[in-house]
């Protein structure tokens, strides 16, 4: 994966990662509708339904769970086979593409096994496992002995604390997420403390119970998961760098930075912050912040506790005198009493913003 600090590359085709876990089963009754034959290619595309990412084929919409990695308009090719419950659509991908992927995260394309490479691509959404790894009151109990070993003590230097928030905070977790463990490699920089690198350390140690060892093991997947996710952005001239910041002395807070294709400063695109976090006074919090170039922020934030509701819009008026010292102006302020919203590309893409007031 590129550095942190590349993010203007050369344009390329939108990757298609696709591979066994994002075949689709049709009816043999469906198959003939629609006019399918074994070996036939056939050509899909990513449409927008009202909101909800759609893979139209022969004009037949399909619920295809990896639509969500699209963007509308991207196509996919299918290649018909037979199986014992009917026809399957088999995406497809070229080599060439699998090697760029391979060699764009780990610097050597046999790095990752095909089968490997399309898990973590199309790994199902669920909450974080590095949240559940992080937060304070499960520490001592999943690592008991772990935290104790020089891995473990290493691990516990990657903590915050929440009352020294700070820019430079933020830098230091987004780097030392694992997003760019092969970066630092690659390029031989100084060792650093690479979640991802010490998350494999520990395993390696042998002193982990079986859950233990299965909690690490989601964990390095979770990372390898929005490293691809890093590299299928910037290959299309997008950022996106999803990570978890872990505190000793509060819940750990799910952060996800992202822009659009186009130049920032000629005001092309937006840079859009997504945070989520959980704590057992305020429940669960998601926030949605859009940054742009005009240096104007909108804000929108849910919560299901009516006291959290309360307390964030008391500290409104705090939160501007902070955006004032850094010469942005907060131009739009929400806050709704609900869950967020499955997140959909619809919602969440850079520079879309729900237009909602309380």
């Amino acid at each position: 994966m590129l550095g942190p600090e590349q993010i203007n590359f050369a344009p390329r085709p939108t990757p298609m990662f696709l591979e066994g876990s994002a075949s689709i089963r049709v009816t043999e009754q469906l198959a003939k509708v629609i006019g399918l034959a074994d070996n036939q290619i056939i050509r899909g595309v990513i449409e927008d339904r009202g909101g909800i990412l759609k893979l139209v084929l022969n004009n037949r919409d399909f619920e295809w769970q990896a639509s969500r990695k699209f963007k509308p308009g991207d196509k996919i090719d299918f290649r018909v086979e037979t199986s014992n419950q009917g026809k399957v659509l088999q995406p497809l991908v070229s080599e060439d593409t699998k090697l760029s992927i391979q060699s764009a995260l780990l610097g050597t394309a046999n790095a990752l096994e095909s089968p490997r490479l399309m898990s973590l691509l199309y790994r199902p959404e669920q909450p974080s496992v590095l949240s559940q790894l992080f937060k304070p009151a499960s520490l001592d109990a999943l690592f008991s002995q772990a935290l104790a070993d020089a891995t473990g003590l290493k691990i516990q230097q990657l903590f915050f604390s929440i009352s020294s928030i700070s820019p430079q905070m933020i830098r230091s977790a987004l780097i030392n997420s694992g997003l760019f463990s092969e970066y630092f490699i690659s390029n031989q920089l100084p060792p650093k403390l690479d979640l991802k690198q010490l998350l494999r350390s520990l395993m390696r140690t042998g002193i982990l119970q079986n859950t233990e060892s299965i909690l690490i093991e989601k964990a390095i997947d979770e990372i390898e998961s929005r490293q691809l996710e890093g590299v299928q952005a910037q290959q299309n001239r997008e950022i996106s760098y999803q990570f978890v910041i872990p505190f000793y002395d509060s819940e750990p807070v799910e952060v996800h930075f992202e822009r659009g294709a186009g130049n920032f400063e000629k005001g092309e695109t937006d840079w859009v912050i997504n945070l989520h976090t959980e704590s057992v006074g305020l429940g669960e919090i998601w926030a949605k912040t859009t940054i742009k170039a005009t240096s104007d922020i909108e804000m929108i934030i849910w919560t299901r506790e009516e006291n959290a509701a309360v307390a964030v819009n008391q500290g409104r008026v705090e939160l501007e005198k902070s955006f004032d010292r850094f010469q942005l102006n907060l131009t739009k302020f929400s806050v709704l009493h609900a869950e967020r919203p499955a997140i959909d590309p619809s919602l969440t893409g850079p520079g879309q913003v729900l237009d909602v007031s309380t």
